[in-house]
């Protein structure tokens, strides 16, 4: 393990975004993570799986950025132990193949174990909470297990995102048996349909606004939105904000070299160039949109860094 100055933090993110880290380390163990701790005395940190949700601030990040690349991979009787740094899609593979179903769904999610964790990812029906048992951390001082229930899991949010100083470093998943023929099917057929809309190589986070849950809302505002929608377009309890964002004319809408794509509303990518404040210009003006003609105010799953 070692410290690397001057890290371009559009390197280290799917939309290719950010100035320069003041310092960049990967850690590859639990131990590697206790000791750039121990020599990071007071910086400021900030921690990155495959940075598939972050916006990387344009005058970059003074303080450290840390990578986690812990690929553990252990199973057993009482369940599958996986590291934080997985890449989310090879270890749906994995227990595709060895006939364990629940995620299977969920196949080219973008992102790693801990982050799909830290923003409960999920789709189709799926969410990784359905299957964890317990989550292992690093506190700063001590590793620990938590169990699923401290980890507070929401649609697309988790303890994680209010105890910022809570650092995912894997997992234990308990899953029931299938085949895995069907279970590999189940996910080609997942990964052709996202593809449809997320060209590989795009520059972009995946969705950009969280979907609207239609029990969270207040009855005044579904009973509102419901009147002005169509409710052919609700699934799983839930509207594809996507629908929103095409109701209000967002496709094609850009601000610099960002963009909202021509064929799905909720996909904004960087045409090559793009800086982060040109995606809260645009964020900032589809929000306005869809608040005026429904009445919602949009949530970004992406998190500025």
């Amino acid at each position: 393990m070692r410290f690397e100055k001057g890290k371009l933090i559009k390197d280290l993110t799917t939309l290719g975004i950010g100035g320069r880290a003041k310092l960049f380390a990967t850690v590859h163990s639990e131990k590697e993570l206790e000791e750039v701790f121990e020599k990071a005395d007071s910086l400021s940190w900030f921690v990155i799986g495959s940075g598939s949700n972050v916006v990387g601030p344009d005058g970059g990040f003074d303080g450290l950025i840390i990578k986690i690349n812990i690929n553990q991979f252990k199973n057993s009787r009482s369940g599958i132990i996986v590291g934080g740094g997985n890449n989310l899609l090879a270890f749906i593979k994995k227990i595709n193949s060895l006939g364990y179903r629940g995620m299977e769904k969920m196949a080219g999610i973008p992102g790693t174990i801990a982050g799909a964790i830290y923003g409960n990812a999920g789709a189709y029906g799926q969410e990784i909470k359905d299957n964890i048992t317990r989550v292992r951390i690093f506190d700063g001082k001590h590793f620990r297990w938590i169990s699923r229930k401290v980890c507070e899991f929401g649609y697309r949010s988790s303890i994680f995102k209010k105890n910022k100083n809570w650092i995912i470093v894997g997992a234990e998943f308990k899953l029931e048996k299938g085949d895995p023929e069907k279970l590999e099917v189940a996910s080609r057929e997942t990964m052709r349909l996202r593809y449809k809309k997320y060209k590989r190589g795009i520059l972009c986070p995946g969705s950009f606004f969280k979907n609207i849950v239609l029990g969270d809302l207040g009855s005044l505002s579904r009973k509102k939105l419901l009147s002005r929608i169509d409710q052919s377009k609700i699934n799983h309890g839930k509207l594809p904000t996507g629908y929103l964002l095409e109701e209000v004319g967002a496709k094609g809408m850009s601000s610099g070299k960002i963009f909202v794509s021509e064929h799905h509303g909720n996909l904004i990518f960087n045409n090559g160039g793009g800086r982060a404040k040109d995606i809260k210009i645009l964020a900032k003006k589809l929000k306005e949109k869809v608040f005026r003609k429904f009445g919602i105010m949009l949530e970004e799953e992406v998190q500025y860094l």
